[in-house]
């Protein structure tokens, strides 16, 4: 058997203490190490040594790629470093440099956005002898941290546009003709293009044909078109680009209907303007409004969703309150009568998330489970048949889910573990599971993993992946997939140039 001796500087120090290694095979000897007299000659080297400086710079994350720099400076007689990198408490890289100050740099790809991330840096000094020997002072470190965080894209899909907002900017795609791509044209587009002009947007809501956003200012804009005053602008006048809607500000979140929009307010309180020969104004009346009213009987509103002449909201308290037509039971308070006031959906408690499709209504309760009523023409309420229902029926074989969404006549929603599940009207590839078969009970959608989000549209589906990419499937008659063509899509494919 061979032995190789390799001294450190370290315990070179120390009388009679030596480590050897054998080479040749996988097996390894050891000399009983003097570790109180290793450990005495450790302490009297790395005494005096010190990280005297380790900061960050910056950090920062974009399009699902984390990167960050800093500088660091150790104290004579240490000449190196060595620099380890934790990410979210997990050490993911470490190395060595060979001066006595510098900068440092982190990059990683494939980071997931929507979550916060911790970046830890800690440094260790180190002494290198002439022969090149190494020893890390392992009990001399110093740290820095600092969290970044990056959202991820917000997608909404409409009658045959769609809307994201990335970054803090809008971007739209699809049919046109009423501007309600913003772009201030009325030119179709098959990918997205940005809404110019703007910045600082934080929500963004495709109705039928008109378009919505906040910003991080609380203010809400609105774009497209206006015949019955779904704008808010005090006008019916069809805008091709952004204007602001009027008299509201504090909005929290924003819906887009039929031809009415609804907005939420950070206090809690509802308010509506649009059409409402429905009653889905919300305000007792059916008298169209260009500007919002403020929806009585409502406070402590944490949620709202606009359906094509239905209204809903969820409160603090898990209750439903839902308004305006109800000529399949959308409103699941047990009739088909329209209401022009707020009431509170029939058995319905513990409700956390909610949406309204073109005359049905689903809602996710914190159990994880769904419910749905109203139309089941197609079986979108996923319940196994095709009876319209106007009270709450549990969706069937579903659990753990996050997040609903509802388009004309199908359904979706997205589980904890990033799957994506779609039921009802199928026949232009809505429900991505490759075929166009209406489905009366959720199947799974075709090949995509890792989800942070689903967006339903009139014929067509929006997901959004947690590497920041956007994919989409189904109709797409005027480009609104935003993959470059107007080829229908049976399976999920990415939206291009976001």
């Amino acid at each position: 058997m061979q032995w190789n001796l390799f001294p450190s500087p370290l315990r070179a120090l120390a009388s009679g203490v030596l480590l050897l290694t054998a080479c040749g095979d996988a097996s390894e000897a050891r000399l009983a190490l003097d570790e109180e007299s290793l450990g005495a000659v450790e302490a009297a080297m790395c005494g005096d040594l010190s990280v005297t400086t380790l900061s960050i710079m910056g950090a920062s994350s974009y399009r699902s790629e984390l990167a960050s720099s800093g500088e660091w400076a150790v104290s004579a007689p240490a000449n190196a470093v060595r620099l380890e990198y934790y990410l979210n408490g997990a050490l993911y890289s470490s190395d060595e440099r060979t001066s006595s100050s510098g900068t440092w740099y982190f990059n990683t790809t494939q980071v997931p956005c929507g979550v916060s991330h911790t970046l830890v840096v800690k440094a260790f000094p180190m002494v290198i002898d002439s022969a090149g020997n190494r020893t890390t002072c392992w009990n001399t470190s110093r740290s820095a941290s600092q969290s970044v965080f990056e959202g991820c894209p917000v997608v909404s899909a409409g009658g045959e546009h769609s809307l994201a907002q990335n970054e803090g900017s809008a971007w739209a795609w699809g049919t046109n003709g009423s501007g309600q791509l913003g772009d201030g044209t009325s030119t179709t587009r098959l990918s997205p293009a940005q809404v110019p002009g703007h910045t600082g947007f934080t929500a963004v809501a495709a109705g039928e044909s008109h378009s919505l956003a906040v910003k991080s200012d609380g203010t809400a804009w609105a774009w497209g078109l206006n015949g019955s005053g779904q704008l808010g602008d005090t006008t019916t006048t069809t805008r091709l680009s952004p204007v602001q809607v009027s008299a509201i500000t504090g909005v929290s979140a924003i819906a887009a209907g039929g031809s009415h929009s609804v907005a939420l307010l950070s206090d809690g309180t509802v308010w509506t303007w649009g059409r409402n020969a429905f009653g889905q104004i919300g305000d007792g009346t059916s008298t169209h409004r260009p500007k919002p009213v403020h929806v009585p009987g409502l406070t402590g509103v944490i949620a709202v969703a606009a359906g094509h002449n239905h209204s809903v909201a969820v409160k603090s308290d898990g209750t439903v309150w839902a308004w305006g037509s109800n000529s399949s039971g959308q409103l699941g308070d047990g009739t088909t009568t329209t209401r022009l006031l707020p009431l509170q959906v029939v058995g319905l408690s513990g409700v956390t998330a909610i949406a309204a499709g073109g005359t049905h209504t689903v809602v996710r309760k914190g159990d994880g489970t769904v419910w749905a009523w109203g139309s089941n023409s197609s079986g979108q309420l996923g319940d196994g048949t095709t009876t319209d229902r106007l009270t709450p029926v549990q969706v069937s074989g579903l659990s753990s889910i996050t997040q609903v969404a509802a388009g004309a006549v199908h359904t979706a929603a997205l589980k904890s573990d990033g799957t994506a599940w779609a039921w009802g009207s199928n026949g232009y590839g809505q429900l991505g599971d490759g075929t166009t078969t209406d489905r009366l009970t959720p199947v799974q959608v075709s090949g995509l993993t890792n989800l942070h989000s689903i967006a339903v549209g009139a014929k067509y589906t929006l997901a959004v992946r947690k590497n920041v990419t956007v994919w989409a499937w189904g109709s797409n008659f005027s480009g609104q997939l935003g993959d470059g063509t107007t080829t229908f899509r049976l399976t999920p494919v990415m939206v291009t140039g976001l």
